[in-house]
């Protein structure tokens, strides 16, 4: 018996970090032959259900299905609900969704049973049973996650991952809470939360690596090369790419290798427009996808068609768009009815929950019957009750009328005042912006005045060639003077622009001049009625963005509203500061940062333009982060806010097709991030 633990001890390391080849297989079919009890052969069918998870995914659930039934057989119901989660991994992959989510909830309802006491055949040392269900409810709500982002259900997926994490923070399952963050971080990225991703995915590989689960680093490289990307790091974005492969390779990780090489086909394709690069990982995409007989290889062809274009090779060109075309109306065809079974799965169980609702409505109805005679004498007496109570409402309906009238008015009249006040720090602005040019334009004047009387007492003397200098003195004067006025009045014109009432119509517009606009008149408004007032502006524009379309008195009106919430963020806090001088060498600074970034999209059209809009003042308490797009909230002091700044910013963008999301950190201060189509 020693020497049978042995070595199927030795089996699992070797599972679990080395490469699977074929020895490994040979080596588990054979321990399996010569299992002498049911705990020996869940255990070697769980590492062949594992073995077989990204080589043949029928066989998975074929050794799934095996463990299922022996731990059944021997009561051990935990050990069910573990197989029934590795079954609807396998399942997931297949887009069996409907099967998969009858699998996960059977798991769940099991997990969550605290009834079920009876320790699990998994080798796990130090560890109480209630833990050890704990341990596999976290573990069942990852794979089920999992699933739902498959099945394109993002909130129920980060819904089950919270409550993953949740359980393993609690409990210290330390290794389950390295597989969560790794998920977690793909949510963040998807969300364009790249910071949090970052910290996520670096948490989970120390996590992993901590536990000696090297396999899962291939993803968790791949995701945070996907990271770098979008911090437009070319130089990490490809090292963590490559060493994802080198890991995923090694480990025969099919799935996360076809996502790395799908990943680094976009990269050369998008990013460095190498085609010959692009072809090559296009071509290793492919390899992969055909290795696990995978059906969905629109995207591949895509892609090369699309590299194919960069060579201007017609032909092929028009190869891999036919393909792409062809594969991608099966996957669509397929994925259709996986997503289509799932919802008449919910169905069923549904209209089920809705037949015991209607026995349970059968078996009351009889004593109903005998209260009805009773309540008809009640209802009479109510209905006396209630009809002098209607004659009160109907006057009280009338009062709420005329409330409701005057709110009305009252909130109109609030909306009006919010966008004074704006356009009164606007006109501020516009006003120090066009002094500048006028200045010169005055001083110029001057200059030339005193020319031409010089000019005319030359010319009266005789002194042509002096009189011709002076004259070309007085042009070169005229020419500066006829500058600054055009520069004054394209200031005038494009500030009138951008202040009146918007027509909705788009624009083409460039965002970078337009955020630098009226970051400055922002900040010039707010000097104008308190010249005590300062702070440092920071710009990090994107270049590459040029015009996008858009509605830019409406864009101006948010980022001027964001400007005045941020510059008066960091000047409260340095009020408060100078009450409270810090040690030296520690001084406050008031610092707005505002930055531009496209944010490209893998599916090839335009993506998004991130505007961010970031202050270091003391940020806003996690209480009422929740409700500062609510109309009417405000945490500044009485009479200094209307409380609309926010919830009119927020539905400009969304009527833009746009989105607005706060970050904060109370003392560290607070970013707004607008995100809005990149469409020209």
């Amino acid at each position: 018996m020693k020497i049978y633990y042995t070595i199927l001890f030795l089996l699992l390391l070797q599972t679990g970090h080395v490469s699977s080849q074929v020895p490994v297989k040979d080596s588990l079919y054979s321990v399996l032959q010569h299992a002498f009890d049911d705990s020996a052969k869940y255990k070697v069918q769980t590492l062949l259900t594992d073995f077989y998870i990204e080589k043949d995914r029928d066989s998975s659930i074929f050794f799934s299905n095996a463990c299922i039934d022996l731990a059944n057989r021997n009561h051990k119901s935990l050990d069910v609900a573990s197989s029934l989660s590795n079954k609807g991994h396998a399942l997931m992959h297949l887009q069996k969704f409907s099967e998969a989510y009858t699998c996960f909830t059977e798991a769940l309802k099991i997990a969550n049973d605290p009834s079920f006491n009876s320790k699990t055949w998994e080798i796990r040392n130090k560890i109480s049973v209630d833990e050890d269900r704990l341990m596999i409810l976290a573990a069942v709500y990852k794979d089920f996650a999992s699933m739902m982002a498959s099945a394109n259900n993002n909130e129920k997926s980060k819904e089950l991952l919270l409550s993953a994490k949740d359980i393993a923070e609690k409990n210290r399952f330390l290794k389950n809470l390295g597989y969560i963050n790794l998920d977690l971080g793909q949510k963040y990225l998807d969300q364009g939360i790249i910071d949090t991703a970052l910290i996520m995915e670096r948490e989970a590989m120390q996590l992993l690596t901590d536990a000696g689960e090297i396999k899962p680093l291939g993803y968790c490289n791949m995701l945070i090369g996907k990271i770098w990307l979008q911090m437009k790091n070319d130089d990490s974005t490809l090292y963590y790419y490559r060493k994802s492969i080198a890991i995923s390779s090694h480990f025969e990780n099919y799935t996360n290798l076809a996502g790395t090489y799908s990943n680094l086909t976009s990269f050369y394709l998008h990013v460095k427009q190498n085609s010959d690069s692009a072809i090559y990982y296009a071509h290793g995409w492919l390899n992969i996808l055909e290795k696990i007989s995978e059906n969905n290889l629109g995207a591949v062809y895509f892609n090369m068609a699309e590299a194919y274009k960069l060579k201007n090779n017609k032909d092929s060109i028009i190869k891999y768009q036919t393909l792409s075309i062809s594969e991608k109306d099966k996957a669509f065809t397929k994925r259709d009815v996986a997503l289509n079974n799932l919802q008449n799965r919910a169905l069923v169980e549904q209209e089920q929950m809705m037949k015991l609702k209607e026995t349970e409505l059968d078996n009351k109805s009889r004593m109903r019957i005998a209260m009805i005679a009773g309540c008809l004498i009640i209802f009479t007496l109510i209905s006396i009750v209630l009809y002098s109570n209607n004659l009160k409402k109907q006057k009280a309906n009338k009062v709420l009328e005329t409330t409701l009238t005057n709110l009305k008015s009252t909130q109109a009249q609030l909306i009006q005042s919010e966008k004074m006040a704006s356009l009164g720090e606007l006109t501020a602005g516009i006003a120090h912006e066009i002094q500048n040019p006028l200045n010169f334009v005055n001083n110029f004047s001057d200059v030339n005045k005193e020319l031409l009387a010089e000019m005319k007492d030359e010319i009266d003397k005789g002194n042509i060639t002096d009189a011709k200098e002076i004259a070309t003195d007085v042009i070169a004067n005229e020419e500066k003077i006829n500058h600054h006025g055009r520069r004054a009045d394209a200031i005038v014109k494009g500030m009138l622009q951008h202040s009146r009432s918007s027509n909705s119509v788009k624009e083409a517009t460039g965002i970078n001049k337009l955020a630098d606009e009226y970051l400055r008149l922002s900040y010039h408004g707010l000097r104008a009625k308190d010249s005590s007032f300062n702070a440092i502006m920071k710009t990090e524009f994107d270049e590459s963005i040029g015009e996008i379309n858009i509605v830019p008195q409406d864009i101006g009106r948010v980022l001027l509203n964001l400007y005045n919430n941020a510059f008066y963020a960091v000047n409260e806090k340095f009020k408060a500061k100078s009450l409270k001088p810090e040690a030296e060498g520690k001084a406050y600074e008031p610092v707005v940062t505002v930055t531009t970034q496209r944010l490209y999209s893998p599916s090839g059209d335009g993506g998004k333009i991130s505007i961010s809009v970031k202050d270091n003042g003391n940020g806003v308490p996690q209480k009422v982060v929740d409700k500062i797009f609510q109309p009417f909230f405000t945490t500044k002091p009485a009479g200094q806010g209307t409380g609309l700044g926010l919830s009119l910013s927020y539905d400009i963008v969304k009527a833009q097709g746009g989105e607005i999301k706060v970050e904060t950190r109370e003392g560290e201060g607070t970013a707004f991030i607008i995100q809005i189509p990149a469409t020209k």
